[in-house]
């Protein structure tokens, strides 16, 4: 009996077909652009109308079918032993096993949570020796995503912040040459990259950075500085302090609030690591010098020359004639770009304005560059000569040809980017944005280089452009048109917020008295599981931040206030008081212009919140007591009892129980003797009295609360449930009751499994590692205090100390 062949396939570097340990050659041009768009979608029908698009990169013959067919029969003679086309109705399939490609493979890794054996099939970028733009831009770019992400899971601890390198890069050698040299010696290296806008400077130093990224295995950082943000405020040296300490796995919560203990933790961190930082966009100098100490290698672009500041500049200015001429060709082929001298004239050798023209040529394969030339030089098509020197009113120009090659849709849609705040947007935004489907007029842009899909799904623009949508919208948009689309993406996610909070957050926030109703157009998002509605407040939490900013400036005070207060839940359970504290600040004062007293209390209890998180203990205390106040005015007693619990909460942690137990204890009997007490607000009311009490070491009288919160009606929600187990707990330990207090830490592990975060987690699991200590069973006690140290120490907590010694001391 034969043994049977073994066929390989690669696509996760080089594209390579092997035949029992032989090489199979595979024909370049067309057949590998055919093997390659299959070998992508393994075990999937691929029609005949996509094939055809891939393999003529986007300009298919007249007999497409007829003509595919002649490929598939050169690739299929090709392979021999190792074909595995399959033909169907009206298309193609690559059929393979999971051992016989690698991309197969590596996803079964990935699911299996192998991310090292994942990591070892990645060869290098994917499938170079195939030659199709349409298939890099629409199909590998979308694959070597997916394993980026995949494999930056099992680096956790190494950042990769950097965004996508252009696919086809040309020109630039002599810097790129430049900037390497300075990364090979030793010592701490600042550089700098400046020009004028749109010159490339991003561009060269996110290519570098991905050229050079082995020589700095401890990660890369990367943040745009909006040094130049027309409609946006620079970065703050503090906010991008925040996001790379995050990135380098400090939880928000132990961030610290001022700016120079940032930046001494920043150095620790970074001092002793092999670390490149991009920070891309400065404003000055003074706008990053609290940002160079500590990382090996800091690469900034500006269009400052940033003097005095680095110790080399690379000033970067258009490019040569040849290289710009090698940027066409790139993108779209030797022949094509046979006489293009007066095109690359005119677009007077400036990068961003040659791809515009690229992608416009790639739209028209038929028309000549010579007749672009002549369209672009036209006086009534420009607001200014390309060739002035002014880089901006260069693309400007470039820009306003680009965009009269607009369909009207797509059009009104660039100029809708330009209302949106950014920093980018995904589809569902865009259609409420626009107040109807927006997928094909967000493609659009895309293929017109006005829009780019940075993340998959996450759509942003240049600087530059966003400004000029933001001209288009003022001169081409009505202003009632401009007004609604604000008002309909203000809506799209205030009115997602509310699903999320409505849906997976038990309602904790209840409802308003003017409450939020959808503008006619706007579409909100919903999610059916907390995890999917989280993973969107992740991604979505800058361009939220921002359009707070937005709705308090342009004075639609209802969406500010709204807006913060739905997502509340949110910034509790990731911790994000530090970089949301300010807009619960807006939103307060928004709340007070509309007149609205009750959210004005309820703001300004929150901001009391946010600073107890913060450890501002003081200013919460302050900001607690003076909601205390505003309830009374409004003549809300239950306000007032959660403002008194606030109270109480701080006192216990400025270490003043017994003052703690006295108002959490009045702040109950004020409860007990309103008309307006549930067992909601009881049970809240209970709880914070029973941690006061467990702080002031009176844990008998924990017990009798805990019997008043079991007599209440009604279901209390998961988090509050654990909270107050885990307050029983503490009280059976203190009494000596240890098996009672295991069997109430397994109710309150139960309870955070459905609602709560990882430091109630942890405190339970550190919590019973006590109980099982006392009772005697040593290995039982290790086992809860080595899981409660494991999340601690994923949080770099310092609780986690204690409980190592805890782990010490048990045999």
């Amino acid at each position: 009996m034969e043994a049977a062949v073994v066929v390989r396939y690669g696509v996760l570097g080089a594209l390579e077909v092997t035949l029992d340990g032989a090489d199979v050659p595979v024909p370049v041009g067309r057949c590998r652009v055919l093997l390659a768009a299959l070998l992508l979608r393994p075990n999937q029908f691929v029609s005949v109308d996509e094939l055809a698009e891939l393999v003529w990169n986007g300009v298919p013959p007249a007999r497409a079918r007829q003509s595919l067919h002649q490929v598939v029969r050169r690739l299929r003679v090709a392979l021999g032993g190792a074909d595995c086309v399959r033909t169907h109705s009206g298309g193609y399939e690559a059929r393979v096993e999971p051992e016989e490609l690698d991309l197969l493979r590596f996803r079964e890794l990935v699911a299996a949570q192998d991310f090292a054996d994942a990591g070892k099939l990645w060869r290098g970028p994917m499938l170079t020796n195939v030659v199709s733009d349409l298939l890099h831009r629409n199909e590998i770019r979308h694959v070597e995503e997916e394993c980026a992400e995949a494999l930056a899971r099992s680096r956790r601890r190494a950042p990769r912040l950097l965004p996508a390198a252009m696919p086809r890069f040309v020109g630039r050698a002599g810097h790129l040459r430049e900037l390497t040299s300075l990364a090979e010696g030793t010592g701490p290296v600042t550089a700098t990259i400046t020009g004028t806008a749109g010159v490339g400077k991003s561009v060269l130093a996110v290519q570098w950075a991905h050229s050079v990224a082995d020589r700095f295995p401890d990660g890369q950082l990367h943040v745009n500085m909006r040094g130049f943000d027309r409609h946006r405020d620079p970065m703050a040296p503090g906010d991008v302090l925040v996001r790379f300490l995050e990135a380098l796995g400090v939880p928000a919560e132990r961030i610290p609030a001022a700016l120079d203990d940032q930046a001494a933790l920043y150095r620790e961190l970074t001092a002793d690591r092999r670390l490149l930082v991009v920070l891309d966009n400065a404003r000055d100098a003074e706008h990053v010098r609290p940002l160079l100490t500590g990382p090996s290698f800091v690469l900034i672009t500006s269009r400052d020359r940033l003097t005095g500041l680095a110790r080399r500049d690379l000033a970067l200015d258009v490019l040569s004639a040849e290289e710009a001429r090698a940027l066409l060709v790139s993108r779209l082929g030797e022949e094509r770009v046979d006489d293009a001298g007066d095109l690359v004239a005119w677009c007077g050798g400036l990068p961003l304005a040659l791809a515009i023209v690229a992608a416009r040529a790639a739209e028209a394969p038929t028309l000549p560059l010579s007749a672009l030339a002549t369209e672009l030089a036209d006086e009534r098509t420009r607001l200014d000569s390309l060739d002035t020197g002014d880089a901006q009113t260069s693309v400007r120009t470039v820009f306003q040809w680009s965009y009269q090659q607009l369909s009207p849709r797509a059009a009104r849609m660039f100029r809708l980017v330009g209302v949106h705040p950014g920093p980018d947007l995904t589809i569902a935004a865009a259609t409420s944005l626009a107040g109807e489907p927006a997928e094909e007029a967000v493609r659009a842009l895309v293929r017109a280089n006005l829009l780019v899909e940075h993340a998959p799904g996450r759509f942003t623009c240049h600087d530059l452009l966003r400004v000029y949508a933001a001209d288009r919208a003022e001169a081409d948009e009505p202003g009632p048109s401009r007004a609604a689309a604000v008002e309909r993406m203000l809506d799209h996610y205030l009115h997602t917020l509310e699903s999320i909070n409505r849906t997976h957050y038990w309602n904790h926030l209840g409802t308003l008295d003017d409450p939020p109703v959808p503008s006619a157009g706007a579409i909100p998002e919903t999610f059916e599981r907390p995890d999917q509605a989280e993973s969107w407040f992740q991604a979505e939490r800058t361009v939220i931040h921002a359009l707070v900013v937005l709705a308090d400036e342009q004075g639609h005070d209802r969406h500010t206030s709204q807006l913060v207060w739905f997502m509340t839940d949110l910034v509790e359970r990731f911790g994000l008081w530090r970089e949301w504290i300010g807009l619960f600040a807006r939103a307060t004062r928004a709340s007070d212009r509309l007149g609205d007293r009750v959210q004005v209390a309820r703001m300004s209890f929150l901001r009391a919140v946010g600073h107890a998180r913060l450890g501002e203990l003081e200013r919460a205390l302050e900001l607690f007591e003076a909601t205390d106040l505003i309830w009374e005015e409004v003549g809300l007693v239950a306000g007032q009892v959660r403002a008194r619990a606030g109270v109480a909460w701080v006192l216990g942690d400025l270490g003043r129980p017994h003052e703690a137990v006295e108002v959490a204890r009045d702040s109950l009997e004020l409860l007990r003797g309103d008309k307006s007490r549930t067992p909601t607000r009881l049970r809240l009311a209970l709880h914070q009295l029973a941690g006061a009490l467990v702080l002031a070491d009176r844990p008998a009288e924990v017990l009798e609360l805990a019997a008043e919160w079991d007599a209440l009606d009604g279901v209390p929600d998961p988090h509050n449930s654990g909270l107050m187990a885990s307050e029983l707990a503490r009280a059976y330990i203190g009494l000596g009751r240890h098996a009672e207090a295991v069997s109430k830490l397994m109710d309150a592990l139960e309870s955070f499994g459905q609602m709560g975060t990882w430091v109630d987690l942890a405190y339970s699991e550190n919590l019973l590692g006590d109980a099982h200590h006392e009772l005697g069973d040593p290995a039982e006690a290790r086992a809860w205090w080595e899981k409660a140290a494991a999340r601690y120490a994923e949080h770099e907590h310092p609780e986690e100390a204690a409980v190592r010694a805890k782990l010490t001391g048990v045999s």
